[in-house]
């Protein structure tokens, strides 16, 4: 049994009539109806009652039109798909991100995703460089979105790093302290200062001890978060600095005041990790659309 087979008996059986159902079938009437005489010799039974005048289906036609119907239905169905499927149209995307991206930047650019490609799902996956690249090696990750400062040189191994944007780090306090009429500042002056950090292990907690260490002092830390929009309120409330890219700083919400480094300006850089091995239609098209939106 074929599916063309499946077809020509369904448009025989609509239009009860050969010669028109050839017409809609594109195919020759003689040709159409030595199809249906093989369909009914290879499942042996008859499934029209022929005579000069009419065609009319018979009960084993009628039992199996219902079939046949959910069955042309079907595969129709697996054809449109898969060719969704081949467009980039239809799939799920597994993307490793660093918090401060997931609050900030990339919610805008999936909200144009999705306008874009609707059935393509994404998921999120918050965590550290090294956790998403190990992610990616063990399959749950798909790719990975962040600064990858703090990545270890084995886990990129293999990986490929397409740089998307600088985002220059700045020195956060509240409007009511001692520095916020400053546009720069130097670390050292910071040496007496509260410090407000984010997990030990992060980009941003590595690149503050890495500035405060070459100005000769350990940070002072009293408070430590996960979130970047709580460590921008406590610094909001003045109760401790710390560094913060620009990026974090800009879009509303509780006011801070943000310095440049002195006497140069230091930047992270935000990253696009994916294996070299070929990826389905899905994440290829996500990983196009976020080089395009990102490096905007």
């Amino acid at each position: 049994m074929e599916l063309r087979h499946l077809r020509y008996f369904i448009a025989v059986a609509r239009h009860a009539h050969f010669t028109r159902a050839a017409q809609e079938l594109a195919i020759a009437q003689p040709a159409l109806s030595q199809q249906i005489a093989q369909f009914e010799r290879e499942i042996g039974v008859r499934l029209f009652d022929r005579s000069n005048r009419r065609v009319q289906i018979t009960d084993a036609g009628q039992a199996l039109l219902a079939r046949a119907l959910r069955i042309v239905a079907d595969a129709d169905s697996v054809a449109e798909e898969m060719s969704a499927y081949a467009g980039g149209l239809r799939g799920r995307v597994v993307v490793g991100a660093s918090q401060s991206l997931s609050e900030y930047t990339l919610p805008k650019i999936l909200r144009r995703f999705h306008g874009a490609y609707p059935h393509i799902e994404i998921a999120l996956r918050e965590s550290l460089a090294d956790t998403m690249i190990a992610g990616m090696r063990g399959g749950s990750v798909d790719l990975a979105i962040g600064d990858m400062g703090e990545a270890t040189a084995g886990a990129l191994r293999e990986m490929r790093v397409e740089t998307l944007f600088t985002d220059e780090l700045t020195i956060a306090v509240a409007p009511s302290h001692r520095f916020a009429a400053r546009t720069r500042i130097e670390i050292a002056d910071l040496c007496d200062e509260p410090f407000i950090i984010f997990r030990p292990g992060s980009a941003l907690t590595n690149s503050l001890y890495e500035q405060t260490r070459a100005a000769g002092f350990e940070p002072r830390v009293t408070f430590e978060s996960t979130d970047s929009l709580t460590v921008r309120a406590l610094v909001a409330e003045n109760l401790g600095v710390t560094l913060l890219p620009r990026s974090i700083g800009t879009p509303a919400g509780p006011k801070i005041v943000m310095l440049s480094l002195a006497p140069r300006k230091i930047a992270r850089t935000i990253s696009l990790v994916h294996r070299s091995i070929s990826y389905g239609p899905a994440a290829k098209t996500f990983i196009g659309f976020v080089r395009e939106q990102m490096r905007r």
